[in-house]
């Protein structure tokens, strides 16, 4: 007769237990940020296998109606959205809507995307003033998860921008799209001028307090809402208001500062930041601060592409 099988102490067992449910928790974690990044590339199809399997594991581990299940709710939401498939994300919003309504401790930051998706729901709809409630919502508790003038907030502004153009308000919605480009142009500046102090310190052998920038980063997913908030904008200014109009150039600038810094497109940001230039010399003059300022960067950006275009002609 064979022995009976050895189970372990009941300490043994708890321990196993507690390090199947750690590995749980990594493959959550690692599957949220593949669904993440799939999104953020608007590889909405790739996406939806990656949620599915954070929120089987969510459930498995922290039960159906817990609040870590809400994440991947929206992911799938937001995927199915980008595939114009309006009834299924609505589903699954709806499922991540019921736990956040009754669960008290829900972030600003889970709420803000929530109604953020919610208006794109009711703006694919055509249920505009729906939308536009949804959003502001949106733009409330982003702002007080991450500031009223931060990036993740400028996703709401642009949005309720869409929403007025939509209606015809072509008031309110440059209004809107103003604000999205002020919150870019203030974000890049910065940057900008984070790079260069660290450039300094860097030639003159110091560093900056712990090695840390000034300026934080942001994820992928907001680099690309990004983009695509800054390109929408910039056509909607070239059409409404003209290619010589210097919001036109601002938007044209600012796209061009992203295309630099934060996608490395060195060619697209010359041909947006050299748009911009000869959209300031027309409007302000060659001795305008602003034109000054948008002149060196653009030195800047072709000093690089010429520094590249060597590199390459070497090898």
């Amino acid at each position: 007769m064979l022995p009976a099988p050895i189970v372990g102490t009941h300490e043994e067992r708890i321990r196993r237990t507690n390090n199947v449910t750690l590995s749980k928790r990594s493959l959550i974690e690692f599957c949220m940020s593949e669904a993440a990044k799939l999104l953020s590339m608007k590889k909405y199809q790739l996406a939806i296998p990656a949620a599915i399997q954070a929120l089987n594991f969510s459930k498995d581990v922290d039960g159906d109606n817990s609040m870590t299940v809400v994440d991947p709710y929206l992911y799938l939401a937001e995927a199915f959205l980008g595939l114009d498939k309006i009834t299924q994300a609505e589903e699954y919003l709806s499922f991540g809507r019921w736990i956040v309504l009754n669960s008290p401790g829900f972030s600003d930051r889970t709420a803000s995307k929530l109604y953020q998706l919610l208006g794109r729901i009711n703006f694919a709809r055509g249920n505009y003033d729906l939308a536009k409630k949804d959003f502001a919502e949106g733009v409330f508790f982003s702002s007080r998860y991450s500031g009223a003038e931060a990036i993740p907030t400028a996703q709401g502004y642009f949005s309720l921008g869409e929403v007025f153009l939509s209606q015809g308000n072509i008031e309110h919605a440059l209004a809107f799209f103003d604000k999205v480009v002020d919150i870019w142009y203030k974000y890049l500046s910065a940057l900008h001028t984070s790079r260069e102090a660290e450039k300094n310190l860097e030639n003159s052998g110091m560093v900056l307090p712990g090695g840390e920038a000034s300026v934080q980063p942001l994820l992928e997913e907001y680099i690309a809402e990004g983009k695509t908030q800054l390109e929408k904008v910039l056509d909607c200014r070239r059409r409404l208001l003209g290619l010589g109009h210097i919001a036109t150039g601002e938007a044209e600038y600012t796209l061009g500062l992203l295309e630099y810094f934060l996608m490395n497109n060195d060619n697209a940001a010359e041909i947006l930041i050299s748009a911009a230039q000869k959209c300031y010399e027309s409007q302000l003059g060659h001795s305008h601060p602003s034109c000054v300022h948008v002149s060196s960067v653009l030195a800047m950006v072709q000093n690089q592409l010429a520094m590249k275009a060597e590199s390459d002609f070497q090898y």
